[in-house]
């Protein structure tokens, strides 16, 4: 799209300054100019702006599975399971933040489980390696519920 305002070609615009680019669109949206929007990259950027909270589900559930498989199968030191525990919180309080804010992505976290939990294997497998930890076998698929995974009080060691 090559619309002009006031002579700055606004894709040209969205290339060099987002930030004025975007500056401009939410003007031209609350004076309710609709004609004048960018809608081809406005259309992209929200779509990116979903995109990105799926992405933090995502990256929140693999977190939660990493710490909770290295707490369940570590045969080695036993000295950072606070931290692990610790971190497992945390991603738990982020993902009820994100599902509670966003409730649409309530409707994802099983999949994001089904999609993280291959990674989180390899993760906390490379994890424990890196600190010379063995562990025994993983399961081949989550060995948690998701109503488990998000239980603040559910631990399963």
């Amino acid at each position: 799209m090559t619309q002009h305002q006031g002579g700055v070609d606004k894709v040209s615009l969205y290339e060099t300054d987002f930030v004025k680019w975007a500056e401009e669109q939410a003007a031209l949206l609350t004076e309710r100019r609709f004609d004048l929007l960018d809608l081809d990259n406005l259309i992209e950027e929200v779509d990116d702006l979903a995109g990105r909270h799926r992405d933090a589900l995502q990256s929140q559930m693999q977190r939660l599975l990493v710490h909770l498989l290295k707490l369940t199968y570590t045969t080695g030191s036993r000295d950072p399971e606070r931290a692990r525990t610790r971190s497992a919180r945390n991603a738990r309080k982020e993902i009820d933040k994100l599902i509670n804010r966003y409730p649409s992505l309530r409707n994802r976290l099983q999949h994001e489980c089904t999609f993280s939990y291959p990674r989180a294997v390899r993760d906390a497998h490379d994890e424990l390696s890196d600190y010379g930890d063995g562990h025994e076998p993983f399961p081949e698929n989550c060995p948690w519920t998701l109503d488990e995974l998000l239980d603040h009080e559910f631990w399963p060691c």
